[in-house]
């Protein structure tokens, strides 16, 4: 399915639409009112100060770790013991957990990734705050699993970090990365666990296949590259978050 298609199936309406003074927002807390964490006129940091006042402890707990997550074949959200994958069900680990941040592996395509994260924004929005899930992915764009990083499986297919580094050219990298941005966006995936900056200086490492190799100067390159089509000049909402990792020095 084209990725234009896609991002219309990640744009769905919401049932907690009400009207404030002529301005519509969403009720998330359902308590019939506009709050400032619901109003998008109002600036981050209030928005977030009012929603973690209205949060538990249990909720605020929830909101500081990243599950993996599995996506059942049709889209569901139910627990599904034939579902591979890593993790469990996203809807039960809000339920049991008050998880709102979830991590993809394998995945059983594009199309349907969309219709389970609209409907995973859906169940969000009757929780007690209607907090929205946010998904991530460790990378998914090149032709092998190595670890942590998933095959195309109908995303575009790029040959592996260390292959860039080979290449050493960063308007591709930058290519490469606002490419896999719009994907991602159409698919629901906001956070990117990648790029991988260490230094491929150690050969007993297993994580040498997300470098960009060893030489430090053509990976401080290719990162930039690679965070700017990812990002854009500032995060915003076409951008996807990229977390830069994984403690080098």
């Amino acid at each position: 399915m084209p990725t234009n298609e896609l991002n219309e199936l990640v744009q769905q309406k919401s049932s907690l639409v009400k009207e404030a003074d002529g301005f519509a927002f969403r009720d998330l807390n359902k308590n019939g009112k506009l709050d400032i964490y619901e109003d998008p006129r109002q600036p981050i940091e209030a928005r977030v100060d009012d929603l973690l006042s209205q949060m538990t402890l249990e909720e605020k707990a929830g909101t500081l770790f990243i599950n993996g997550a599995v996506v059942n074949p049709d889209g569901s959200l139910e627990p599904d013991p034939n579902t591979q994958g890593f993790g469990r069900a996203a809807k039960t680990q809000m339920l049991e957990q008050w998880m709102h941040h979830f991590n993809l592996w394998q995945i059983p395509g594009p199309e349907v990734v969309a219709r389970w994260y609209n409907n995973l924004q859906t169940f969000a929005e009757t929780t007690r705050l209607g907090i929205p899930v946010a998904i991530a992915s460790d990378p998914r764009n090149h032709f092998s699993n190595t670890i942590f990083s998933m095959t195309a499986n109908g995303f575009s297919q790029w040959c592996e970090t260390p292959g860039f580094g080979a290449l050493d050219d960063p308007e591709l990298v930058r290519q490469f990365a606002e490419i896999a941005r719009e994907e991602y966006l159409a698919v629901g995936m906001r956070v990117a666990l990648h790029p991988q900056i260490d230094l491929a200086t150690e050969p007993r490492w297993p994580r040498i296949s997300g470098t960009f190799g060893e030489d430090a100067e053509v990976s401080a390159r290719l990162v930039r590259a690679y965070i700017e089509g990812f990002q854009g000049a500032d995060l915003g909402p076409n951008s996807v978050a990229c977390m830069t990792k994984h403690f080098p020095g």
